[in-house]
């Protein structure tokens, strides 16, 4: 394996995907859904501030903050808009059944390169392209608020470049995927339908009946009955009872990969909130100042998830692709 043919490859891939009409749409497509999230995001920061600012105003989430806008990608991304989903499955779904139909993999494995080479290559394009589509959502949502003269702070800065970071993990788990359905498809109409039902299986489907299975399998709430039941006794059962419902609905979230994608996101733009959620004391107004790595730290799971899901993904792909007949 030459890391010199692999980057040639992956830049290749990346001037073929910024040339490439169907991913310039969908990026247009992605920036104008963001672009409305942001701005109904910056209404809600200015009517914070009047509120903070009134006298007789009361916000248990303090001042807001810049970052707060960044919300919106998270809502254009994976929340009512699938324009960023669908973008990296764009990327993916016909990177190898393409290459089938046309006969060009044969042509290009006939020159001295390995198997190996080509598809690390083409998943190094992927993801550069990828990195290019999120930097243009971050820059041009940084730009919006600057003309409102919104600056983010120093702090703030560093939870922006985490969810950045993380936003780019998030569209590479559904671009590797799209990737390996098309190693195993034999046509790019075929591997695009099965790369957007994998999809929606893996978010919608899996959190839906993930919660439905969760309630099916605690059973019905404790109930306390005077003749029988002690207060402490009834107590301790639902505490165990809540407990194991918390433990079970976080394995789900931890399964659905919007979802995953969502808390992380939204702990990392509004951090405050995050807190108090997680403290499920909704009248607290002293909560603590929040610390990245601190929060970082809460967030281990669900970011575990972001990363596990592309390398079984590309693991699949690599070992199908490898194994494939090309004849």
């Amino acid at each position: 394996m030459n890391v010199k043919r692999i980057t040639q490859i992956g830049y290749k891939e990346f001037q073929d995907h910024l040339t490439n009409r169907r991913f310039l749409a969908l990026l247009f497509l992605m920036l104008t859904i963001t672009g409305v999230y942001v701005f109904k995001d910056i209404g809600s920061y200015f009517e914070g501030l009047e509120r903070y600012s009134d006298p007789l105003g009361y916000s248990i989430f303090g001042i807001p903050k810049a970052m707060n806008i960044f919300g919106g990608i998270v809502s254009g991304i994976a929340g009512g808009s699938v324009f960023g989903s669908i973008i990296a499955i764009a990327l993916g779904f016909d990177l190898i059944t393409k290459e089938r139909e046309t006969g060009s993999i044969k042509a290009l494995l006939s020159v001295p390169l390995y198997r190996d080479e080509v598809i690390n290559g083409k998943a190094l394009g992927g993801i550069i392209a990828i990195v290019f589509a999120v930097t243009v959502v971050f820059v041009a949502t940084l730009g919006i608020m600057l003309v409102y003269s919104i600056v983010p702070g120093l702090d703030e800065l560093g939870f922006i470049f985490v969810f950045w970071l993380v936003t780019i993990l998030y569209l590479s788990g559904i671009f590797v995927m799209s990737v390996m359905v098309s190693s195993f498809a034999k046509t790019s109409g075929m591997s695009f339908i099965y790369s957007l039902l994998l999809f929606l299986l893996l978010t919608g489907v899996i959190y839906s009946t993930g919660n439905f299975a969760v309630d099916v399998v605690m059973g019905p709430k404790p109930s306390m009955n005077s003749d029988t039941m002690e207060v402490d006794e009834y107590y301790e059962q639902s505490s165990a009872y809540y407990q194991k419902q918390m433990e079970l609905t976080h394995l789900v979230y931890y399964v659905s990969m919007d979802t995953n994608y969502r808390k992380v996101g939204i702990a990392l733009t509004e951090p405050e909130r995050h807190l108090i959620d997680q403290s499920g004391n909704q009248n607290n107004p002293d909560c603590p100042e929040p610390k990245l790595f601190d929060l970082l730290g809460g967030l281990w799971g669900y970011i575990l998830f972001l990363i596990v899901y592309p390398v079984i993904f590309f693991g699949i792909a690599y070992v199908r692709f490898m194994r494939m007949d090309l004849r």
